[in-house]
């Protein structure tokens, strides 16, 4: 095939939910995203998203990404990948833009598969089903209410979730708001008396503790029959959960701040049950199909985290799809006027709780340009 890569443009958008809202580490006033639009020689155009600020990420897919593309095969993705991986470590030392690089791997993949009209799924070993079970990640913090209204608003929430997906995921780390460990297992106690036994629960709390904090916080979550409890310590702290691995009887979740030599070390030391990357920050479907096979020599689970625009949960979908076994969706229902409005056709939930994953070429999925340029954050 005779094309080339012609134009590379990183786009931020911005949008504010209906309300602030807070987990462990910091409170959301604003949603934000970097898109990459990669375009071929025939005009056929892919498209990526970047985890985190707009400021950084968007510079570094136009000035120093972007000259290293044009001209360049856009079928040869890993190439490209490992290209700009070599090149961005030359030149930063200390550091690699993942999040710039993972946009513009998932713009690549998505550019390939409509080029060749065949979805990603196809692409990266072939799609293993057509649906996948969704569990709901919300229940966030809210400003200026007590904790006894917290309790009731997030169960309240919960419930709501649990009829509409079947199983959920409570945040804890309520320092945020000035309160103790204790106060966690507390919310995790009412959302499961709130959604009932049987609805799958699991627990995040994004790196909240220190190790020993965590495993006391971990022996609740035994008797609450909970599925995983997500980053229980911060990410570097790769023994901590080694230890919480071996101590608890609760499974280890985590890696959405884990780039792939994190995984490897995490893999090494048996420190996760379920790996959890995030295509927008490891490094793009390239890398977060590496994590997959890492992770299936080492017997671990794969849940990509998902929270952002619709080519996040595309992309997300179409690594999901050639997974083995019975994989979950990590399906955001916080508030993000991003993900609602930016895709030309809406990814929900079915009433038995699964996400069907676009059956289309390449991620399946069409942008509203004019919804980009609403959202636009000009430079």
């Amino acid at each position: 095939m005779d094309v080339s890569i012609t134009d590379v443009e990183a786009i931020g958008v911005s949008a504010t939910p209906s309300e602030p809202f807070g987990y462990a580490q910091a409170w959301v006033t604003d949603r934000t995203a970097t898109l990459v639009r990669i375009e071929a020689s025939d005009g056929t155009v892919g498209w990526g998203e970047c985890w985190g600020p707009i400021a950084g990420t968007r510079e570094t897919v136009d000035e120093f990404l972007a000259p290293k593309l044009v001209g360049r095969d856009p079928l040869a993705v890993e190439r490209l990948h490992d290209e700009l991986v070599d090149a961005s470590r030359a030149a930063y030392m200390s550091t690699i833009p993942l999040p710039a690089i993972s946009g513009v791997d998932i713009a690549l993949w998505d550019l390939r598969g409509k080029l060749l009209d065949r979805s990603i799924g196809d692409l990266r070993g072939g799609r293993r089903r057509e649906a996948v079970r969704a569990y709901a990640t919300g229940h966030y913090f809210k400003h200026e209410a007590d904790l006894e209204t917290q309790f009731e608003r997030i169960a309240d929430e919960a419930v709501a979730n649990a009829e509409a997906l079947g199983a959920v995921k409570a945040k804890i780390g309520l320092r945020l708001l000035g309160y103790d460990h204790e106060a966690d297992v507390g919310l995790v106690e009412r959302i499961r008396e709130a959604v009932g036994p049987e609805t799958p629960l699991m627990v995040d709390a994004n790196y909240a503790y220190d190790t020993a904090t965590a495993r006391e916080v971990g022996r609740s979550l035994e008797t609450l029959d909970v599925r995983w409890f997500e980053e229980p310590v911060r990410p570097e702290n790769v023994d901590g959960y080694a230890h919480l691995r071996e101590a608890l009887d609760v499974p280890i979740a985590g890696g959405e701040c884990h780039d792939l030599y994190g995984f490897d070390r995490l893999f090494e030391v048996g420190g996760l049950d379920v790996a959890q990357p995030d295509l927008c920050d490891v490094g793009g479907i390239t890398a977060g199909r590496r994590v997959v096979e890492r992770a299936r020599i080492a017997d671990v689970q794969v849940v990509p985290h998902v929270w952002g625009t619709p080519v996040a949960l595309a992309a997300s979908l179409q690594l999901i799809a050639t997974l083995p076994g019975d994989p979950w969706l990590e399906f955001d229902t916080s508030s993000n006027p991003l993900r609602e409005e930016l895709g030309s056709t809406s990814i929900d939930a079915s009433e038995d709780g699964t996400v069907p994953i676009p059956p289309g070429p390449g991620l399946g999925i069409e942008l509203d340009r004019s919804a980009i340029e609403r959202f636009r954050v000009d430079r």
